[in-house]
């Protein structure tokens, strides 16, 4: 899949991340980067194929836009 293909089914982007809601975990993509890749579950991170550094961002991104992105869902 391309960085457009997935941007354009990311539920939220983010400085260049990526957020899809999935059924019951969100999956974080880097779009300048696409091999790396998180999966968010239950707020928590639980799966990484970043650098440390790249987790962190993404879940302060996440944590800040959290409810944005249930509205966005839910809606």
């Amino acid at each position: 899949m391309s960085a457009r293909e997935i941007a354009d089914h990311a539920d939220m982007i983010v400085a260049g991340y990526a957020f899809t809601v999935k059924e019951d975990y969100i999956e974080v993509t880097d779009l300048n980067d696409l091999k790396k890749r998180a999966v968010i579950q239950n707020g928590d991170l639980v799966e990484s194929v970043m650098e440390d550094m790249d987790d962190e961002l993404v879940m302060l991104y996440y944590n800040r836009n959290r409810e944005i992105l249930e509205e966005t869902v839910y809606a």
